[in-house]
């Protein structure tokens, strides 16, 4: 049987994915890009920790969800641009792993989790940490561009007529 949409818990855990990778991406960058005040930049900080630690079960979450329900068959007969996207998608859930991961192993001081609870730095060496730094911000670029071409993939296969975003919709 060909499924032609998403099951509500594909669609849920992806627009979660979506806002939260999205807010986490932009901010951060935001952040380290410009002359922000000081408050600001702690603020988006203890944001973005909490919020990204949190989402570390829902992410793995949607993984299992991904491998264990259908997926709406393919909209492209060619089967090269089919693998290229399996390829993205598949990169992109790997990447957000490698940011989330280096996310945590990065961390000099405690994970505070909004006030609710802490988790100890894993690390304490401290060329090691600048090491899951430097791969966390690496990771992070990357993950800009592949999501910005996920994005613009969308745009494109709505402009050709073939509407991918409604499958992704309730």
């Amino acid at each position: 049987m060909q499924v032609h949409k998403y099951c509500w818990q594909q669609i849920l855990l992806h627009w979660v994915s979506a806002l939260v990778i999205g807010w986490a991406l932009v901010s951060g960058f935001y952040v380290s890009g410009f002359d922000v005040e000081p408050a600001t930049a702690h603020l988006v900080g203890f944001v973005n920790v909490g919020l990204t630690t949190l989402f570390i079960p829902v992410f793995l979450l949607r993984w299992l969800v991904r491998l264990v329900k259908a997926r709406p068959g393919a909209l492209n007969e060619n089967p090269r641009a089919r693998r290229a996207a399996q390829a993205v998608h598949e990169g992109m859930y790997w990447l957000t792993a490698l940011v989330l991961l280096s996310g945590v192993l990065m961390m000099d001081r405690a994970i505070d989790v909004f006030g609710w609870f802490a988790i100890s730095p894993l690390i304490s060496d401290p060329s090691w940490l600048s090491a899951w730094l430097k791969l966390h911000v690496a990771a992070n670029v990357v993950l800009t561009m592949v999501v910005a071409l996920h994005v613009g993939a969308v745009i494109l296969h709505e402009c050709s007529g073939r509407q991918v975003l409604r499958r992704m919709l309730p």
